[in-house]
């Protein structure tokens, strides 16, 4: 199987170094975009160049309370004894009894 990097694709790969996201994207038009960053990366990784990887962003939004702190207040508010995990047949039923009163 054939490679469809050529030795001057794979000596500028190696010149880049350390690799990260933007010089791929570069390399990846240099080379006539026959090749996609991804792919640039992942040949880097191979030829063992190293890659420094983008730094992932942390969420922005609030996303509120999780689906345990909820549960644990249903449970709380209706003096319903503590335990891990979804609520039971029994204790919707409680729980729709409360309400419809």
């Amino acid at each position: 199987m054939t490679s469809i990097y050529t030795p001057s694709m794979v000596s500028r790969i190696q010149s880049e170094a350390p690799l990260n996201f933007e010089k791929a994207k570069l390399l990846s038009v240099e080379f006539g975009g026959t090749v996609t960053p991804k792919s640039v990366i992942s040949k880097a990784k191979h030829l063992g160049v190293e890659y420094i990887p983008q730094t992932r962003k942390v969420a922005s939004r609030d996303t509120g309370p999780t689906k345990a702190a909820i549960l644990a207040e249903i449970r709380q508010a209706l003096a319903m004894p503590e335990r891990e995990g979804d609520l039971t047949k029994s204790e919707l039923l409680t729980i729709w009894g409360n309400l419809s009163d």
